[in-house]
């Protein structure tokens, strides 16, 4: 049994590690009134969703780049929000089977390689929690890093 948990936590680690290194392009950016990232390049047609407590739910666009969700003043619970960020890169995927998209000679033989990066973070009094002041742990026990 502990072979086989090791085995496919090995083989997920794997087929993910091409994601992984290029999720180590674009950085998170806390700030106290602003989630934002830093680093990649070539993004486009980028999507960012966060919810969070009382069915908090907010989507930003970005159609060069990548979105920031800003907090607007006293508009925000106290809790922990999740974000998921989609986004088009700039590399070219060759298409395996073609499709009749009806575009004839406008038909593209690629699409764009996709990428996806979320997380959470934590809002205190209103403002975003920097990470390094972040509780560790859902309930801020440390022993569950």
């Amino acid at each position: 049994m502990r072979f086989r948990s090791s085995f496919f936590g090995a083989a997920l680690v794997l087929g993910l590690a091409p994601a992984l290194l290029q999720a180590a392009e674009v950085e998170l950016r806390l700030q106290s009134s602003a989630l934002s990232f830093s680093g990649g390049s070539g993004f486009s047609n980028a999507v960012l969703f966060v919810t969070g407590p009382n069915d908090f739910e907010v989507e930003e666009t970005a159609s060069r780049g990548l979105p920031v969700f800003r907090v607007q003043g006293g508009r925000i619970k106290d809790g922990f929000y999740h974000f998921t960020l989609s986004a088009a890169t700039d590399e070219k995927v060759k298409i395996k089977r073609k499709v009749d998209n009806g575009r004839g000679a406008d038909t593209r033989d690629y699409t764009l390689k996709p990428f996806h990066l979320s997380g959470m973070f934590e809002v205190r009094k209103g403002r975003i929690v920097p990470a390094e002041e972040m509780a560790s742990g859902a309930d801020g026990d440390p022993e569950e890093n």
